[in-house]
């Protein structure tokens, strides 16, 4: 019997190294990666896509929201791609109602093999990563009027509040890994290659 491919949502606090795990998980399951952030960017600068999903009647004239947006792209990921590759959900998706979709699409699609992993970091450590990126930057990111500390804070409870969500739905689903990120690079991929060990192992 023809092993089914895996397919992973990945999500995670913020800074807690999704892009690279992200990129180590692809190469592993040979998955296409999902990125919702680099599919927003593809759109914006390819003329076939743009007229594709009618951007410049919608998106640009503000008639479609960015949360419609997002679901016709991961409706047509999930549909579109081939049956023998696996997805990641590269951070993806944020709020519920999303979520509930993918859960809905990937069911259609008879993907029955989902994993779902969260990369955790203590709070302090997100601020302190979010503020080393924004110095690495060249202060990039401190152009923002409200680039303060307790800012920070506040946006990331608003984060927390609506990827909780998320998480709740996905554990309550989906066989689920939670992993520190706290140390480098190799210590982080070391607890990830761990758990994926124990979950690949048959019981």
């Amino acid at each position: 019997m023809i092993k089914q491919p895996l397919n992973i949502i990945l999500l995670g606090d913020p800074a807690a190294g999704k892009a690279t795990h992200g990129k180590f998980l692809t190469q592993k399951y040979h998955l296409y990666n999902l990125d919702m952030g680099q599919e927003l960017r593809q759109l914006e600068h390819n003329p076939k896509l743009r007229k594709k999903y009618h951007l410049d009647k919608t998106l640009d004239s503000g008639k479609l929201t960015p949360t419609e947006l997002v679901r016709q792209l991961l409706h047509d990921k999930i549909h579109g791609r081939p049956k023998k590759q696996g997805i990641l959900f590269n951070g993806t998706p944020k709020m519920l109602g999303e979520a509930r979709l993918v859960a809905k699409w990937l069911k259609q699609e008879k993907r029955q093999r989902v994993l779902f992993i969260y990369l955790s970091i203590p709070l302090k450590e997100v601020i302190a990563r979010m503020t080393g990126r924004a110095a690495y930057f060249k202060g990039k990111f401190s152009k923002r009027p409200d680039d303060n500390k307790q800012a920070l804070k506040n946006r990331l409870d608003y984060y927390k509040k609506n990827i909780s969500q998320v998480v709740a739905f996905f554990k309550a689903r989906y066989p689920y890994l939670k992993i520190s990120t706290m140390g480098t690079i190799v210590q982080a991929k070391s607890r990830l290659m761990k758990k994926l060990e124990a979950y690949e192992r048959p019981n």
